[in-house]
């Protein structure tokens, strides 16, 4: 699935999959170069947008995930180095952490949990502040549902 090339207007389209890591009230960033930003990554063929946002945090961060549902897609375009119009769509999801060491992959410059506030103010996008927001939004339902309410 990852990225699609259209011969006729040198625009390729990428899918990506990525996940708001909470755990104990703070939220997993990673820094690459001055860039503040959630892990993500290329959906692999063959598999779905769930499986790729949690391999994606596994393999740039350390850290185990579960799900805990869809926050929405951000959509994008950026101009490659080479000329080439790339067309991105990356599907989030709330998720918490369930294990694992923060061990960043090399290409970043580090990978912590900050606390929410922080990560607000540190996130370099507005669509990744928006998605933030989001996920607050939903814990802050979630934590003010009656004990055994269906979410």
């Amino acid at each position: 699935m990852g990225s699609l090339v259209s011969t006729r207007s040198r625009h390729v389209f990428h899918h990506s999959a990525g996940a708001i890591v909470i755990d104990d009230g703070r939220c997993l960033l990673i820094r690459r170069g001055h860039e503040w930003a959630f892990p993500k990554g290329h959906i692999e063929q063959d598999e779905t947008p769930e499986d790729a946002a949690g391999r994606e945090v596994r393999e740039e961060t350390g850290i185990e995930i579960a799900l805990d549902g869809p926050l929405g897609s951000t959509r994008y375009e950026f101009k490659s180095h080479n000329g080439t119009m790339n067309r991105k769509q990356v599907d989030w999801f709330l998720a918490s952490r369930t294990g694992g060491d923060i061990e960043h992959e090399p290409i970043f410059a580090e990978a912590k949990f900050v606390s929410l506030d922080e990560a607000v103010g540190l996130l370099t996008h507005s669509a990744d502040r928006q998605l933030l927001e989001r996920a607050i939004a939903r814990l802050g339902a979630r934590a003010a549902a009656p004990a055994g309410a269906e979410q």
